[in-house]
């Protein structure tokens, strides 16, 4: 049976907010954890529009440490300490960038009384940055004007179905046997060897969804193979092609050439965000884009946008 994994969008502005558009941000829901993908001003607020709880957000993924993409982080570090949190928050960071955020939330949240939850910082560079028994989030290194994560959102495969009476038949003890067997490692067994598939059936294999973050950068050069076959990008797109010669001297990404890249990396759907104040046409734009690419399914996010998905 799947279950849902659910998607907001809480912004889609870049750098500076409008009376309409939030800064950008992304929260996904899955199996009752929150996580969280960079934390700007009013960032908190939104998640309460989208009727989403703050204290089920226990891992933080800032993809680099400009303003518009963390300073609503200490806000939010406030509310978990007045809410008498004690479950331990993961942030995840780029390299180098630990010290930083360690100092300012020594300055603003500390003061007399340290929270009573643990604040676990962990700088991360293309590699697991996350995972548990049903999740991953891997980062890779992306093109900007400093030190910057995408993030990949990984629903973990099922290999196949476990077969507990082929299992038990073979006199395996239920424990830690099973489980390494679901794993495909083989095991040994009173001088026998036991293969995984001699109690798996394979032919329930299972693919979990992929969802890409990807804020702020200019588009890749080479396609990274963690971007392959993704069923979700989501990609800033600060400017658009009549201001190209801006977007190369800030290391921004051009809306118009990232549907090319999400073509090539065989993306299923694509949704842009992170877009300058400047524009105020967001939904012709969008429809251009649609026109121009046909055959992609091509989104500029409006609002406070949600859209689900099955795990697998």
């Amino acid at each position: 049976m799947s279950n849902k994994i659910k998607v907001f969008f809480l912004g889609n502005s870049a750098s500076l907010p409008t009376a309409e558009r939030n800064l950008s941000s992304m929260l996904i829901n899955y199996n009752g954890q929150n996580y969280l993908f960079d934390c700007p001003e009013n960032c908190q607020q939104q998640i309460m529009r989208s009727k989403q709880s703050i204290m089920k957000i226990n891992n933080i993924f800032l993809s680099h440490m400009h303003g518009d993409h963390f300073f609503g982080i200490l806000g939010l570090l406030s509310s978990f300490k007045l809410n008498n949190r004690i479950a331990q928050l993961n942030i995840f960071v780029p390299k180098n960038e630990k010290k930083n955020l360690e100092q300012l939330i020594k300055l603003t949240i500390y003061d007399k009384y340290p929270p009573e939850y643990k604040i676990n910082i962990v700088e991360v560079e293309k590699n697991i940055a996350y995972q548990d028994k049903e999740i991953k989030v891997e980062a890779i290194s992306l093109d900007h004007t400093t030190r910057t994560n995408g993030y990949i959102f990984k629903v973990k495969d099922k290999v196949g179905k476990f077969n507990k009476e082929k299992a038990l038949k073979l006199k395996i003890p239920e424990g830690p046997l099973f489980s390494q067997l679901q794993k495909g490692k083989s095991i040994k067994l009173k001088g026998k060897t036991i293969k995984p598939e001699m109690v798996m059936d394979y032919k329930f294999k299972k693919i979990g969804k992929k969802i890409a973050y990807l804020c702020d950068t200019q588009v890749l050069k080479n396609i990274p193979k963690e971007l392959i076959d993704i069923d979700i990008m989501v990609h800033e797109c600060t400017f658009f092609v009549e201001d190209k010669d801006k977007a190369r001297l800030v290391k921004h990404a051009v809306a118009e050439e990232v549907p090319i890249f999400s073509k090539k990396a065989k993306v299923k759907h694509l949704y842009l965000t992170h877009i300058s104040s400047k524009y105020n046409d967001l939904e012709k734009r969008e429809k251009q884009l649609q026109k121009k690419n046909k055959g992609q399914k091509i989104n500029i996010v409006h609002g406070l946008k949600e859209i689900e998905l099955n795990d697998y």
